[in-house]
């Protein structure tokens, strides 16, 4: 029977200099040893490294620092070799909605998937990149020209067009992109990734799900927004917002029932801008949310100051719109309830306006806070109503007190007009449902004829007023008070 030995010679115990000795040296040897292997993990380490550098660790695709590396390389091999190259930049066009209704987990497959099927589209010495979020690059060499570019565009899209399986429905995302081809200056990396990158404003500017190419026209537009966005971000501490109201009449009697808040921006050099020149802006930006927090709560406050000025029964309603973005703010709710208990004003004097497009994003979700709003007490209306595509399903589940029919409706109508069966259709759905119909952009005298052979319960227009400053509202408001009160007044 043999005796296990000792893994180092000089283990045996002793306590005089030979054992100090030993000691030292074994300790010496474990030292190499650990250090023998560090040196051996070090190549190991080192790829690890450098994927984490240069890697997206969810796709492990190249990150923004390795396509931008690849793109340095790429226009000195361009140049050498007088060719050209394109950048190709991607940004996916419903992603929001995914991550916000179906889960980050469900977000984050749909990026991988995605990713491999760029991969896929493309030739082997291409290069495909997770810049950040829902962004990709894609680089490609030896280009011909712009329709080179724009064909491999199209089978992205065509390849991303398909839809998704994840747990168990079908999801549909499409992408906007950029393209941007390298000139005779070439320029520096950064510029092509710009130019790049404001082509896909553009075509999601021109309704997303499609590709642009790269013009110089669009770069003074770009500064142009670029300046805008700054302002954006300082106009509220600056109070540049300002509310106008338009008045909201019934039909039957004339009187003025509800005011409709809607935002203005007093711009220090652009003068008074319209919310089609701003509002895109503030989405894309998500300044959106604290802007329309703002908008409640001094609508709000403005309606209790004109009810007790002006009482009627039942008493003054504030109409305030909710864009998709605050509709899906979970904090929502709780913002509400701050506006309300700040401003005095009742619940059942807030009515909230949301476009059909958003109540139908995703009907269960919008049902469950629909339900949480109305709760609350405030009162609920259907904006820009048949623009949509409402299953009537879900609307009759919805706990909506209004639709408002959208102006391009009433804009048709005439004694012999097509559109006066839709209005009629709207109306005849939303009585069926216990709601009652408003009408919005009414402009001429026969319009409201017809709206109100219709049986339309309340309309508002630049027939009788458009949007103006509270101080311009006050005098309307006045002309409705009883007769009595007036001449108390004077």
């Amino acid at each position: 029977m043999t005796t296990a030995q000792p893994s180092h010679p000089a283990t045996v115990s002793r306590s005089d200099e030979i054992g100090t000795l030993m000691a030292s040296f074994n300790r010496m040897i474990a030292t190499i040893e650990q250090q023998s292997d560090e040196i051996n993990q070090f190549p190991k380490r080192l790829e690890q490294l450098t994927r984490q550098a240069f890697r997206d660790p969810l796709t492990n695709l190249p990150n923004r620092a390795l396509f931008m590396d690849r793109l340095t390389h790429g226009l000195t091999r361009a140049q050498r070799r007088h060719e050209h190259l394109a950048v190709l930049f991607l940004d996916l066009d419903r992603f929001k909605v995914v991550n916000d209704t179906l889960g980050h987990t469900v977000g984050d497959q749909l990026l991988v998937e995605v990713s491999r099927r760029l991969t896929s589209a493309l030739r082997p010495g291409d290069t495909v990149a997770r810049l950040g979020g829902d962004e990709f690059g894609i680089l490609l060499e030896d280009v011909a020209d712009a329709e080179t570019a724009e064909t491999v565009a199209v089978r992205v899209e065509e390849s991303l067009g398909q839809p998704y399986r994840f747990e168990g429905r079908e999801v549909f995302v499409t992408a906007s992109i950029g393209i941007a081809l390298s000139s005779a200056k070439l320029g520096l990396p950064e510029e092509i990734l710009r130019d790049a990158d404001l082509a896909m404003y553009h075509a999601k500017a021109k309704g997303k799900a499609r590709h642009e190419v790269f013009d110089g026209s669009m770069s003074a537009p770009a500064l142009d927004r670029m300046d805008l966005e700054m302002d954006l971000r300082s106009a509220i501490s600056r109070h540049e917002f300002r509310l106008h109201y338009q008045p909201i009449l019934r039909l039957d009697t004339g009187k003025i029932t509800e005011v409709e808040a809607l935002i203005r921006w007093q711009h220090e050099k652009r003068g008074l801008l319209q919310p089609d020149e701003f509002i895109g802006l503030t989405e894309e930006t998500g300044l959106i949310v604290p802007i329309g927090q703002w908008v409640l709560s001094e609508a709000c406050k403005q309606a209790r100051v004109w009810q007790v000025e002006y009482p009627t029964t039942p008493p003054l309603v504030m109409s305030v719109n909710l864009s998709a973005k605050q509709f899906q703010n979970p904090k929502l709710v709780e913002e509400i309830t701050q506006a309300l208990d700040e401003s005095g004003l009742a619940a059942s004097c807030l009515k909230l306006e949301i476009t059909e497009s958003t109540v139908m994003q995703d009907a269960p979700v919008t049902l469950t806070k629909l339900t949480e709003l109305k709760e609350l007490g405030v009162r609920l209306a259907i904006d820009d109503f048949g623009t949509g595509y409402s299953s009537l399903g879900y609307l009759k589940r919805f706990p909506v007190d209004t639709l408002k029919i959208d102006r391009s409706f009433v804009k048709g109508l005439s004694p012999d007009g097509g559109d006066n069966a839709i209005v009629r259709a709207v109306v005849t759905v939303a009585k069926s449902l216990n709601m009652d119909v408003t009408a919005e952009g009414v402009e001429t005298e026969a319009q409201l004829a017809e709206l109100r052979a219709l049986g339309c319960d309340r309309w508002q227009g630049f027939l009788f007023a458009r949007p103006v400053s509270p101080e311009r509202v006050a005098p309307l408001l006045a002309s409705d008070q009883p007769k009595e009160k007036e001449v108390a007044r004077a």
